[in-house]
């Protein structure tokens, strides 16, 4: 069995996922580690059982996921890759904490933290700052929050890692947005807008454009919002997200509405 048909069968259980097709994208990512496996390739089997894990974790399987992670994370031991096993043992934390298991959590973080500091690995360790910045932002303890996710805009910047700088500002982004500092939000998201389209994300920057063109709808500014909502919405389509899609179609509805002219008060009758 060739080494591309395993590709082939984990590029389409992604494909599956983007299209909300869960018991097929399911079979195919089980497909695809079989597949890496029967190779011998044990870096790309356990890439896509983390796949996986995201897969299920995504659609709320937590247990499956945590399951699938630990799969990942064994055979990532027995190479010892360090940085491999601190991104699960993020990926550990963030289930914990979605079931608000904050202090199990926490010891997920500083496990995580000290693989990637013994690495020397920036950009991990700001990953484990930003989920920091999540924690504290879900126990709505917002100083703290962005005290962390600044700290770890600062260790992208030093890592040169830009995706990694693109996802903390559009997170600081919808901070604002949601505390009302509009001016801020804005800002921030234009900042990430460009860095994904530096980095050739399309799926970052569909959800750019949606939140900005959300932001400028709740400002009471329509017309403004169609244009990044239309780019969201024939992002979103290309590459076949079609939860995304259809989400950026309802904002467009909402915003065709406000735009509408308004029918003249008739007069009252005498």
């Amino acid at each position: 069995m060739s080494k591309n048909t395993a590709e082939i069968a984990l590029q389409e259980a992604e494909k599956m996922w983007l299209a909300g097709k869960i018991p097929e994208a399911r079979e195919y990512f089980l497909r695809a580690s079989l597949l890496y496996r029967e190779n011998g390739d044990v870096q790309g089997e356990a890439a896509a059982l983390v796949l996986s894990g995201d897969f299920e974790a995504e659609n709320g399987h937590r247990d499956m996921a945590r399951q699938v992670y630990t799969q990942a994370r064994t055979l990532y031991a027995h190479r010892g890759d360090q940085r491999d096993q601190a991104a699960i043992l993020v990926r550990m934390g963030k289930l914990a904490q979605e079931e608000e298991k904050r202090h199990e959590a926490e010891q997920f973080y500083a496990s995580a933290e000290e693989m990637y500091k013994s690495a020397s690995d920036h950009s991990g360790l700001a990953h484990v700052a930003k989920r920091r910045g999540a924690l504290e932002r879900d126990q709505g303890h917002a100083s703290q929050a962005l005290g962390h996710y600044q700290r770890a805009l600062a260790l992208y910047q030093r890592g040169s890692d830009t995706l990694g700088q693109a996802g903390v500002l559009k997170v600081l982004a919808g901070m604002y947005r949601h505390t009302g500092e509009a001016d801020t939000a804005h800002e921030y998201y234009e900042q990430a807008l460009e860095l994904y389209r530096e980095a050739g994300d399309a799926l970052g920057e569909a959800t750019v454009n949606h939140g900005m063109g959300r932001l400028l709808l709740h400002l009471g500014n329509p017309e403004e919002a169609r244009k990044p909502l239309q780019a969201a919405r024939h992002l979103f389509a290309a590459i076949g997200h079609l939860k995304g899609e259809e989400s950026a179609i309802r904002d467009l509805y909402q915003a065709e509405e406000q735009s509408a002219p308004r029918p003249a008060p008739r007069p009252a009758p005498r």
